[in-house]
């Protein structure tokens, strides 16, 4: 099936416009970014990035993109939760049109320097006064790639440093911090989007 790459740019536009409203600015940036080079770079190979970077960020479950609802003053926004829906729904057809190589997969997930990581290892207490262990993440830089890091490697380890936001930062560990509460150890949060990623998504891509 041939993709209209213009429509797709627009609506990647469109939907970053309603990420806001769902205070997800970091996806919404990122589809920003998508559509930016499909305008430029109207090739095959940016339709694929962007069909595998959608495959990836709308998976269901609990608190996924399509378990939200666009709202302004605390009530749904029907207009605009319509057109959410639609776009959700336009962009589920665009995803299941296409192919899947593992090399496009891969150019999706880690483009641009993306980075995920998880927590899987916390102190444990032993008494009062006593704790072993540490805090141990996990961190995917690439297909296949990963290390294990402390809580003061992390930051370098995943491209924190001057010039990023503290915010998002603060979101991401917070993010997984409640994954390893959760007994979600095998989740993956993207960095700086704080996206869950499950461990599936990722691997089909090494």
């Amino acid at each position: 099936m041939t993709t209209n790459v213009e429509e797709l740019a627009s609506d990647m536009m469109r939907f970053a416009f309603l990420l806001r409203h769902l205070n997800l600015v970091a996806v919404a940036l990122k589809c920003e970014a998508f559509a930016r080079a499909l305008q430029s770079e109207p090739t095959q190979e940016s339709v694929e990035e962007v069909r595998l970077w959608l495959r990836g960020a709308m998976k269901g479950g609990s608190g996924s993109l399509s378990d939200r609802y666009v709202q302004k003053e605390g009530a749904v926004d029907e207009v605009l939760n319509a057109e959410y829906e639609g776009l959700l729904q336009k962009f589920t057809d665009f995803v299941n049109a296409g192919p899947e190589s593992k090399e496009s997969a891969a150019a999706a997930m880690f483009g641009d320097g993306s980075t995920y990581f998880r927590l899987v290892e916390v102190p444990v207490r032993r008494g009062w006064f006593s704790r072993t262990g540490t805090y141990t993440y996990e961190v995917a830089t690439g297909p296949g790639a990963t290390c294990l890091v402390t809580r003061d490697q992390l930051g370098d380890a995943v491209g924190y440093g001057p010039g990023r936001s503290r915010k998002d930062w603060q979101e991401c560990q917070m993010t997984a911090d409640r994954l390893f509460r959760e007994a979600r150890k095998e989740d993956w949060v993207h960095y700086s989007s704080s996206w869950v990623v499950p461990d599936e998504v990722l691997r089909r891509h090494w």
